[in-house]
This record gives C-alpha cells, sequence and structure tokens, in this order.
C-alpha cells in the first residue's frame, strides 16, 4: 500500500479499499459469500467499501437498498462494494454490484485533487445487496477505527512520493546542494523514516491476536499513528511548497498535483474528536504513558 500511495495516491485510495473489503469479508462473511468473494477477487475483481452518505442516507429493507452513497472511489473500476446501510435491526454492511454505469455521479466530485480516483456519487435505490455480517458489526474494533493505520500507510507513500518528486525538481535546477531546501526538506524526510515503524506496528496489532485481546487500544494506536502521518503530510506541504515554489500551481505540475492530491487524500471526519480520543486514551487512562511504548 505504501509503494503504490508513492506512485499515485488514486489508486492507493482503491487499493487500500480493496485491502479492507477483503478484510471485511474474512472478517464477517458467512462461508457462502466469503468463497464467492475471494474467489471473485482471486480473478482480478476490485472491490471498494463505500460508508459516507449522500443527501439520502442509504438504508435497507430486508435486503433491498435506497438512498445514494458519496465519496464512492472507483466508479466504473470497481465491481463490487461494501456499503453501509442502517435497518431495523441496526447497521448493516452489504455487498452490491458496482458496474451499473447508471448509479454513478461522477460529477458530483468536485474537488481539486485525487482527480484520478473516479470518485463521486452512487445510487443505491432499489439495489439488492448481499448481507454481510451481522448486525453493527462495523464499527466493532479492531476493524474500524483500528484499521485506520492503513490510511497512515498510503499516507505516508504519498509523502514519500510528494519530497521525490519536490527533489527531482531542484535537482533539475541545479539546487540540490542549496542549504535552505535541505534544512526545511530534511526533517521532514527523518520524521517520514521514524514514523514508519510505529505504523507497521499499528497495523500488526490491529490484524493480530493483540488487537482482539484489546480491541480499544488497538484502536487507539491506529489513531495515533493516522493522525501523526497527517500531521507529517501537512508540514511536508507547507515544506515543498517554499522550496519549490510558484511552479506547483500550475495545474499540469507533478508536483503541485502529488501535493493536492496529498492534501485531498489526507482530509478525514472529526480529526479533532479523534485527537481528544487518542490523548484521553495515552494521558488520562489507567495504563501508564510508557507501557505503551513497551507495547
Amino acid at each position: 500500500m505504501r509503494r503504490v500511495g508513492e506512485a499515485d495516491l488514486s489508486l492507493g485510495r482503491l487499493y487500500e479499499g480493496h485491502v479492507n473489503a477483503r478484510h471485511l469479508i474474512e472478517t464477517y462473511a458467512d462461508p457462502e459469500l466469503r468463497s464467492e468473494c475471494l474467489a471473485q477477487m482471486e480473478a482480478g475483481w476490485l472491490f471498494g467499501v463505500w460508508g459516507a452518505d449522500g443527501a439520502r442516507p442509504v438504508s435497507a429493507t430486508g435486503d433491498r437498498l435506497s438512498g445514494a452513497k458519496r465519496f464512492a472511489s472507483g466508479l466504473g473500476h470497481v465491481d463490487r462494494a461494501i456499503v453501509s446501510a442502517t435497518s431495523p435491526e441496526g447497521q448493516r454492511l452489504f455487498v452490491v454490484d458496482a458496474r451499473d454505469a447508471a448509479r454513478h455521479d461522477p460529477g458530483a466530485w468536485r474537488m481539486s485533487g485525487m482527480q484520478q480516483s473516479r470518485s463521486g456519487g452512487f445510487d443505491c435505490e432499489g439495489l439488492p445487496g448481499r448481507p454481510l455480517g451481522e448486525p453493527d458489526v462495523y464499527t466493532r474494533e479492531p476493524h474500524f477505527l483500528g484499521g485506520t493505520w492503513r490510511i497512515a500507510v498510503v499516507t505516508l507513500g504519498g509523502i514519500v512520493g510528494l519530497l521525490e518528486r519536490a527533489s527531482d525538481a531542484l535537482r533539475d535546477r541545479g539546487q540540490e546542494e542549496a542549504e535552505a531546501h535541505l534544512l526545511r526538506l530534511a526533517p521532514i524526510a527523518g520524521r517520514v523514516v521514524s514514523a514508519w515503524p510505529a505504523i507497521l506496528r499499528a497495523g500488526e496489532i490491529a490484524c493480530g491476536d493483540e488487537g482482539i485481546a484489546a480491541p480499544e487500544a488497538a484502536a487507539t494506536r491506529s489513531l495515533s499513528v493516522r493522525l501523526l502521518s497527517e500531521e507529517i503530510g501537512q508540514d511536508a506541504i507547507a515544506a515543498v511548497e517554499r522550496s519549490v515554489g510558484l511552479s506547483m500551481f500550475d495545474e499540469a505540475d507533478r508536483v503541485g498535483r502529488m501535493a493536492r492530491d496529498l492534501a485531498c487524500y489526507m482530509r478525514q471526519a472529526a480529526p479533532d474528536a479523534f485527537s481528544v480520543k487518542v490523548g484521553r486514551a495515552l494521558l488520562m487512562g489507567n495504563r501508564p504513558l510508557g507501557d505503551w511504548l513497551d507495547g
């Protein structure tokens, strides 16, 4: 995921969604659905997870859906999508056929970044779905917020890609020895190298026995590296803009395009609430902060 994000964040978004979908299917699907979906994946089908509701939130009556999703990435590329829906039993997950172009609304994506992610609206009205898991499994830890380590991975890849593109631009200008640029960019590169082991560890915990044994702690660790990657990314964009300069703002510039994609990709819902959640767990809980470092 990191290498894909480094090359192209839009592709990284689709790949991370596919990895997320596979994890949810392996964790929650009944044997028949699991076997069918995994066979489709092996045959090259692309899966996604579309959770953000539009103006008409998605709901389910039996196995029929209504409403619409927004920010659905991979329209025209994703073959199957896992969508969340409210139901009388609680929040449910459904596997749906995502290939009907009549349900796609790519015009709903008007962002300056992630243009190649093929994102937009997806109409679920009357769409049949295959139930995935029991009610309310979607937000069960360590597979919900505990999975945000994957976003940190792709984000870090995007930061690496941005720094490497900026370095190429500076070398092309013969400015590779300019100390002002090194003083701005080198600390960012050092933080990237230092963050990577922490992100890997968060993923190992969330996907292993430790995450099952302590799901909330796994979610806290994943959220902390997710927030860290965004902080490094914001600083990387600011530093690169100062070093590369005005050429970045040409819409065809590869450094500028990567910066816009990274800024868009990093955006998350309720970042302040997540920061408070992490702060309470690390600083105000029963577990000393030093134990988090040892574990």
